[in-house]
């Protein structure tokens, strides 16, 4: 039995509304509650109690257009709670794609996860706060051939399919360092890379993966962060590296926008752009939305989070 990757919560863009408004640059940033996903020892620069419910939905090409190899599709939650020394989150994921079968013809794949996790922090220095998420996970694949006349009815019909399910855990650690106005980040996801499933005779795992980022608080309300993926990830035959840049700034007390733009460089430097914003329906109380696209291969991703912090 061979291994193959799979694409399930494991990608740091599958959460966190503020986040994914910034394209994604955010291991550095990491100050809400959404840190127990993006980097878990970020959860010390949160207020001293703060949650998240989160949605988030994506595509990948034409749904419209008949079924057709490299269309994908998904969708994920995350509600987490956090304060000093602890965080513990709920998250699903649910991730279609077509691609070929043996005999070459169009067939859809799905895979869907859930997960429960907790986070600790522990201070190495006085400025560098370790941290970890602990991950069990259930989640199974499924797999059907094609008949639909579209690509969207082919993904909704493979995503309602029986899943054959397992549980298994993961882990993800992080450091954060901190200045006055600098922070730096180091995020490593799936240290275990555990195993979800098996599809013709491969293990499906969730890959490795290690990110870098730097944030710089110029001005007080503002941030500007980039990050950087340190290898690349295979996804269920999605190559990713990431490099992301983007920023956030607040506008009065009741308004938060940000942008952004990331670039995969494992294929070539393909980019997507990013908008978001926050608005506050009351003190220590955000709604976050964000919208995403990618021009060359038709990507949007959209969501929405409200987001507390006290």
């Amino acid at each position: 039995m061979t291994t193959a990757p799979a694409a399930a919560q494991s990608v740091f863009e599958a959460a966190g509304e503020r986040a994914l408004g910034m394209a994604g640059a955010f291991v550095a940033v990491a100050d809400d509650a959404t840190a127990v996903h993006w980097n878990p020892a970020g959860l010390v620069g949160a207020q001293p109690l703060g949650m998240t419910i989160g949605w988030h939905d994506f595509q990948i090409g034409n749904s419209e257009q008949a079924p057709t190899v490299g269309v994908r599709r998904g969708r994920s939650t995350l509600t987490s709670l956090g304060t000093w020394p602890l965080g513990v989150s709920y998250g699903t994921v649910q991730r279609s794609r077509l691609t070929t079968d043996a005999g070459g013809l169009v067939s859809g794949q799905s895979l869907r996860v859930s997960h429960v996790g907790l986070t600790i922090l522990q201070s190495l220095l006085d400025d560098v706060v370790a941290g970890a998420t602990l991950r069990v996970m259930r989640g199974g694949l499924a797999t059907g051939g094609v008949g639909e006349t579209t690509s969207g009815e082919a993904l909704g019909r493979v995503s309602d399919l029986p899943h054959d399910t397992k549980t298994t855990f993961d882990l993800d650690v992080g450091l954060m360092a901190t200045a006055p106005r600098l922070r730096l980040g180091l995020a490593l996801k799936n240290l275990r890379s555990a195993v979800l499933g098996e599809v013709a005779g491969n293990a499906i795992s969730l890959p490795r993966q290690a990110r870098a980022g730097l944030a710089v608080l110029p001005a007080d309300g503002v941030t500007l962060a980039m990050d950087l993926d340190l290898n690349t990830v295979d996804l269920m035959g999605d190559l990713r590296r990431m490099f992301a840049a983007g920023g956030e700034a607040a506008i009065g007390s009741r308004l938060q926008l940000r942008s952004g733009v990331r670039w995969n460089l494992a294929d070539d430097w393909r980019a997507v752009g990013a908008v978001g914003a926050s608005v506050s329906l009351r003190r220590g109380f955000w709604v976050d939305g964000h919208f995403s696209l990618g021009r060359d291969d038709e990507s949007r991703e959209w969501g929405v989070a409200l987001r507390a912090g006290f």
